[in-house]
């Protein structure tokens, strides 16, 4: 506050019907009792030894029912050292008056706002000097605001992005790709995968009512590298249920060591099929005879039921037939309807769940004659119970054959 204005507050408040009344007598306080403090006892693990625990419960008890040194309360306020009650009212009546303006001057802005205020484009042309200057004043204003437009627009024209261009990142892409290549421990493997038509749907394959078809979950990877996929297939056993237990008990694994797990898929057509499941050569060749040994042995193996299913929708599976009418435990995956192989191939299941992408990269790993650039092997498969329950399946122990190795 102005020092003038502040005298005259004071002569103002030093009449004697504006003198403050006497304080009111202090009210003694009523002394601060502190809570004692509680110890909380923390639970004991059951790793910790009984001497060790009731260290640290020592240990934890002195530093809960420790007392500062430093007293931490907060200092007393005292209101008449920071509040002047006898300029109270003149504040009061400064804001009143402070707020009478406000209110003038809002009314003013009300009123300009309902007429318009003062446009003098609406006017004819200025006849003094004064007029005439600040219309010159105005114009030039807008030229240099309609310059700086210029500039601006000039410079967005020949702004370039901070974003890489597409052949630099296609340069870029190659360098590092021969990077890879060269500091790869394992064959290097680029997925230039196609895309599946899944839009496809066959009515033949919908499960009938009260019908349980038993489910088995197959993990897909690269022999040495990273995993390709995680796939879930329905068997249609009430179509072809002996073909479906053959498979089945594949999974499980039997107790001679036969099992899908470990093996690998010996044969990929590109936008094709592919195969896999040889239990006994994992190279194709072999074949495998259910109940070969032991009680059963002389029985012949598994032949055909019927070709009641076609090879119509994409992610089918099939297990193949010798021409002698005989499954051998060798299964296709076909990418794309194929009736070539309809009243060959015997179809007992469907892919109905994983990733989308996992048959295309299937796919991406072979070559045009069937063999793989690398090996795409069935790491684990196992089958799931009518009550939800998954279970795994024992690993293949058989000692495949040696393979020759591509020349360099």
């Amino acid at each position: 506050m102005h020092p003038l204005r502040e005298r005259k507050c004071d002569e103002l408040l030093e009449h004697p019907l504006l003198r403050t009344p006497p304080p009111e007598p202090e009210k003694p306080r009523i002394p601060r009792v502190r809570k004692p403090r509680e110890f909380k006892l923390p639970p004991r693990f059951p790793l910790l030894s009984k001497d060790f625990y009731a260290c640290w419960v020592n240990h934890q008890k002195e530093l809960q029912m420790s007392k500062a040194k430093v007293d931490d309360s907060p200092p007393e306020l005292f209101p008449e050292l920071y509040l002047k009650p006898r300029r109270l009212d003149f504040y009061a009546r400064q804001l009143e008056h402070t707020m009478n303006v406000n209110k003038e001057l809002l009314k003013k802005i009300n009123l300009i706002q309902r007429t318009g205020g003062f446009v003098d484009c609406w006017r004819p042309e200025p006849s003094n000097k004064y007029n005439k200057l600040l219309c010159k004043q105005r114009q030039r204003d807008l030229n240099k605001i309609q310059l700086a437009n210029y500039y601006f627009y000039s410079r967005l024209l020949v702004a370039r992005s901070e974003q890489l261009l597409t052949k630099e990142l296609d340069k870029a892409w190659k360098d590092t790709r021969r990077k890879l290549i060269l500091g790869a421990s394992l064959p290097f493997i680029l997925f230039k995968t196609g895309k599946l038509d899944r839009d496809i749907k066959d009515p033949a394959f919908d499960k009938p009512l009260n019908v349980i078809r038993p489910k088995v979950s197959m993990e897909i990877w690269v022999r040495g590298g990273s995993k390709i996929g995680k796939v879930l297939i329905e068997l249609f056993s009430d179509i072809v249920p002996q073909t479906c237990q053959f498979f089945l008990n594949l999974v499980k694994g039997d107790s001679f060591g036969h099992s899908y797990t470990g093996t690998r898929f010996f044969r990929i057509v590109p936008d094709l099929y592919c195969r896999g499941g040889d239990v006994t050569k994992d190279n194709g060749f072999g074949a495998y005879t259910p109940n070969i040994e032991g009680e059963n042995a002389g029985q012949p193996g598994l032949y055909f039921e019927n070709f009641d299913l076609n090879h119509t929708v994409p992610g089918v599976l099939s297990m193949v037939i010798t021409p002698d009418g005989e499954a051998t435990g060798q299964f296709n995956i076909i990418f794309k309807p194929l009736p070539q192989f309809d009243k060959r191939h015997v179809v007992f299941g469907r892919i109905v769940a994983g990733p989308a992408p996992t048959l295309e990269r299937i796919s991406a790993l072979g070559l045009p004659l069937g063999t793989t650039t690398t090996d795409c092997i069935i790491q684990s498969c196992g089958w799931y119970t009518k009550y939800g329950r998954y279970r795994e399946g024992s690993p293949n122990t058989i000692k495949f054959p040696p393979r020759r190795k591509l020349k360099k």
